[in-house]
């Protein structure tokens, strides 16, 4: 889970350093929270992934965050 913070964390920074956006468009994050819901990873209860342990509420508003799966 921390290996996933820290990459995902790293990817954010270089975005922004490269004068992106940190957030995703609003779009992209009712995707991602749709695709998320119907994942077998997912834990409903913590709003959570289990597969990488990231809290939703927060990964899938990060433009430069991405699944563990690559489902987005």
């Amino acid at each position: 889970m921390a290996k996933n913070l820290g990459r995902d964390v790293v990817k954010n920074v270089k975005s922004i350093a490269s004068g992106n956006s940190i957030n995703a468009s609003d779009d992209i994050i009712k995707k991602r929270k749709q695709i998320c819901q119907g994942c077998q990873f997912f834990n409903g209860a913590q709003d959570r992934c289990l597969k990488c342990g990231c809290f939703l509420a927060v990964k899938v508003y990060l433009k430069a965050s991405s699944c563990p799966i690559n489902t987005w």
